[in-house]
């Protein structure tokens, strides 16, 4: 122990840290970071160039391991699950899942490793994320909209509220619901049908917000979308996803890291036969191309005119 200039002797801790300690999380993350280490010599992951590989990603004690083949997941897996037993970290079997992400039929069942079984799903969340075997966004963002319903529905009372303005209702919209719609949106590979999903969402609550008008005779009439765009006055849900994608794309080109080689990488590999599948990349040049962009990988490495670039990309509302 250190105070001032002064170190103590060595002496050892055996009662443990009561919770919510600042030093449980720091002593926990040296322990992990051993473990992971240890496992990391001999594991073989998925090859994403001559001499790189892709093993693991990891936040906090969320850990993903991946491989290209069944046998290759045993073997890491087993190193991960001796290596953390020898300090004592045991792995939970309920909350660990296994999935096999292809185009081909895959007919095996869960995977057994010793003691454990592990059960094979078709998707699962990590970090808040939806992650299935098909590759694609389509079910996040279900599971986004079905979210940021409940969000609206709990607001309902607020937004009908004959007190509070339209500026301090959108500002609700803006800081609570918008938010939960398009949590990690910048990694999306939309569609029309998902970017139109999420533009009726929107006017939805639009509507909610700015009631619906009356004539003359004191009719009530529903607003069409064009004057609810021009009452809202800002870019709509589909221009801020635009943004937020380009803005990662920025960060993802400018990395010299595990994201930017992997988003390089081009699998020596020939493609299946039909339609290619839309790619979060496809998505991100369509965008600059809206912008009459196409250098966009060499653009992104000026942040400053990068950032002119992402906040353009809100003027994007069209689907």
């Amino acid at each position: 122990m250190k105070f001032g200039d002064a170190v103590s002797e060595d002496f050892e801790v055996v009662i443990g840290l009561r919770q919510g300690d600042a030093l449980s999380p720091a002593l926990f993350n040296l322990a992990l970071e051993s473990v992971v280490r240890d496992t990391l010599v001999t594991a073989s992951g998925i090859k994403i160039g001559i001499d790189k590989q892709l093993i693991l990603a990891a936040y906090a004690d969320d850990l993903v391991l991946m491989a290209e083949n069944e046998e290759n997941l045993k073997e890491t897996t087993q190193n991960l699950l001796e290596n953390g037993k020898r300090i004592g970290l045991i792995i939970n079997e309920d909350k660990t899942k296994y999935m096999v992400v292809t185009r081909n039929n895959h007919r095996g069942g869960h995977l057994d490793i010793g003691e454990y079984k592990f059960e094979k799903v078709d998707d699962f969340k990590y970090l808040g994320v939806d992650i299935n075997k098909d590759a694609n966004s389509h079910e996040e963002i279900k599971i986004r909209l079905a979210a940021a319903n409940r969000c609206y529905f709990g607001l309902v009372p607020l937004f009908k509220s004959k007190i509070l303005s339209w500026k301090t209702k959108i500002t609700l919209y803006k800081v609570l619901v918008r938010p939960i719609a398009l949590y990690a949106c910048g990694t999306w590979a939309t569609t029309k049908s998902d970017e139109l999903k999420l533009a009726i969402f929107e006017r939805k609550i639009l509507r909610r917000i700015y009631d619906p008008k009356t004539n003359n005779e004191g009719e009530y009439k529903i607003r069409t979308n064009l004057e609810i765009q021009d009452l809202y006055g800002e870019p709509n849900i589909n221009g801020i996803l635009k943004s937020s994608r380009l803005s990662w794309a920025g960060h993802v080109w400018r990395s010299e890291g595990p994201i930017g080689q992997v988003t390089k990488w081009k699998p020596n590999t020939k493609r299946p036969r039909g339609r290619p599948r839309q790619r979060w990349k496809d998505r991100v040049v369509k965008d600059l191309r809206e912008l009459g962009i196409e250098d966009g990988e060499e653009l992104a490495r000026g942040r400053d005119r990068w950032r002119q670039v992402v906040v353009a990309a809100m003027g994007l509302n069209g689907l």
